[in-house]
C-alpha cells in the first residue's frame, strides 16, 4: 500500500488509526509508510450520537492527533460538527435520510467536508450513491466551502492519484479549484495548522511564544 501511494504522487498521506490502537502500534505503522518515502498525519474519525458526546470526544482526542473528522449521524451532531473549530473535516453519508449536508450546515462549516470518492463509488453502484454525492457537491460548489478530496482506500487496488481523484471530483460536480486544492493545498493547510497548534509556542490563535536566541 505505501509503495503504491508513492507511485501514485503523494507526498502526504492521513492515516486513520481506531482509539483503542495501542501506541506502538501506531509507531510501528507510521514508519512503514515514512520510510516508503512518505509524511504521515495522524487522523481520528469520530461518531457521536449527541452534542455531549461528540464535545466529550473532542476534548478527550484533540490533542492527540494532527487531523479530527466527524461522520455526521444525526442533525445536532451535525450542526455542533460545523460550528467547532476543533473539527477539522466532517462527512456525510451520501445515502442516509436522516442527515443530508444542506445549505444552512455549510453557512456553519468552519473547517472542510471531506468526499471519500473513490471508496464510495467503487464499491456502490446504486443510483442513490451517485445522486447523494452529486447533491453535496452541488452544496459545496454554490457556497464555496473547503473540500477534502480523499479515495478512503483500505487496499493497493483502490489507490488512485491525486489528479485522478481531483478529476472525478469535478465530474461530481465540484468546480476545477477545489477539486485541486482538497488534495493538494486544503488538507495540507489543516496539517500545518494543526501541527502548529500542538507546539509548545502556542498560546491561542495569533498569540506565540518566541523563544530566545542563543547568542
Amino acid at each position: 500500500m505505501a509503495e503504491r501511494i508513492r507511485i501514485a504522487g503523494y507526498s502526504t498521506i492521513g492515516l486513520t488509526f481506531p482509539t483503542g490502537l495501542m501506541r506502538d502500534r501506531i509507531v510501528l505503522l507510521k514508519t512503514v509508510f515514512e520510510e516508503a518515502g512518505l509524511e504521515t498525519a495522524l487522523r481520528i474519525d469520530l461518531t457521536a450520537s449527541s452534542r455531549m458526546d461528540l464535545l466529550r470526544l473532542l476534548r478527550r482526542f484533540r490533542n492527540l492527533y494532527d487531523v479530527i473528522a466527524v461522520k455526521c449521524a444525526n442533525q445536532r451532531v451535525a450542526i455542533v460538527a460545523c460550528r467547532d473549530r476543533r473539527v477539522d473535516l466532517i462527512i456525510f453519508d451520501p445515502t442516509s435520510r436522516s442527515v443530508r449536508f444542506s445549505h444552512p450546515l455549510a453557512n456553519l462549516l468552519r473547517g472542510a467536508i471531506e468526499f471519500n470518492l473513490v471508496s464510495s463509488l467503487l464499491k456502490e453502484t446504486r443510483a442513490e450513491v451517485f445522486s447523494g454525492i452529486m447533491k453535496q457537491c452541488a452544496i459545496a460548489r454554490e457556497h464555496k466551502v473547503k473540500v477534502v478530496l480523499s479515495s478512503g482506500c483500505n487496499n493497493p487496488d483502490q489507490v488512485r492519484s491525486p489528479l485522478q481523484i481531483a478529476a472525478l471530483a469535478t465530474a461530481m460536480g465540484l468546480s476545477e479549484a477545489q477539486s485541486l486544492a482538497g488534495v493538494s493545498a486544503t488538507p495540507l493547510s489543516i496539517i500545518k495548522r494543526n501541527l502548529a497548534h500542538r507546539s509548545p509556542q502556542f498560546v491561542e490563535e495569533g498569540v506565540r511564544v518566541v523563544l530566545p536566541k542563543v547568542a
